[in-house]
């Protein structure tokens, strides 16, 4: 004896009851394949492999993009500063006012080199 999701074993359902009106049972097959259509949509886009990889690959280029921009900023303020310091009248400390702007420099080549690695 089997029961759909929505009976119990216990329903006394009559066969008058069970048949229904066929407008009503119209109704439930069209939403029931509605329900269908999602599901197998869901499951479609969840195992599209070509998907997720292209998702993944827009994610990292989007993450690279953002490190790259941070690193530039960075290197911009570097050297703003450079200029600021070599403008003054105190030029005794040289590496103090290369230091900053190597190393934001340093940074830029290192994002770079990581974002190309990844795309490969």
């Amino acid at each position: 004896m089997s029961t759909t999701p929505h009976e119990t074993p216990d329903s006394e359902n009559t066969q008058d009851e069970a048949s229904g009106d066929p407008a009503q049972i119209e109704a439930d097959i069209a939403r029931h394949r509605a329900e269908l259509g999602e599901t197998v949509d869901e499951l479609t886009e969840r195992l599209d492999v070509k998907k997720q990889a292209q998702h993944k690959i827009e994610a990292v280029k989007k993450q690279a993009t953002n490190k790259v921009e941070w690193a530039q900023t960075r290197a911009n303020a570097g050297v703003g500063e450079v200029k600021a310091r070599l403008n003054s009248e105190d030029h005794r400390d040289v590496l103090s006012v290369l230091a900053p702007a190597l190393g934001a420099v340093a940074a830029v080549v290192l994002i770079i080199g990581v974002a190309r690695r990844a795309r490969r």
